[in-house]
């Protein structure tokens, strides 16, 4: 009997380990990944199979006429050396992160945002570089 307690109290300590180095939405609604302000939405970046390789984070700010800021978080390879783009687009001006990251590319701002809409997009690609999934959202937020 004392075995098995022990063996729950481990998987109970192990599996709390588990959830507490998992980031949390309340973590990224107060601005997390280098973004201020709130998270206003995400978007999945999803595989032809429905699953899903990366989450766009979208924030705002009405810091500096309006500040979008986004990031693009691995999901399916999250920890592995994988290629990740984020972009970030209004008219004519944009600004994109795109390298080799283990777990986010990111972030990427346009400031004097109120009044406009914009676009975001990103790109996964698997640790081998043998599979790229990417997405983009045209007019999102409009401020």
């Amino acid at each position: 009997m004392r075995k098995l307690l022990i063996g729950l109290v481990s998987l109970a300590a192990t599996a709390g380990l588990g959830l507490a180095a998992a980031p949390t939405a309340s973590a990224a609604a107060q601005g997390a990944y280098g973004c201020a302000g709130s998270e206003i939405d995400t978007y999945n970046i999803k595989d032809t199979d429905g699953s899903v390789w990366g989450t766009l984070h979208l924030f705002y700010s009405s810091a500096n006429g309006g500040t979008n800021c986004v990031v693009n978080v691995a999901r399916k390879y999250y920890g592995q050396r994988q290629l990740l783009k984020v972009t970030i687009r209004q008219g004519d001006r944009f600004k994109k992160q795109e390298d080799y990251f283990y777990e986010y590319a990111g972030p990427v701002s346009l400031t004097s945002m109120d009044g406009h809409c914009v676009t975001v997009s990103g790109w996964v690609t698997s640790p081998s570089g043998s599979r790229a999934v990417g997405d983009q959202w045209t007019d999102v937020h409009c401020g």
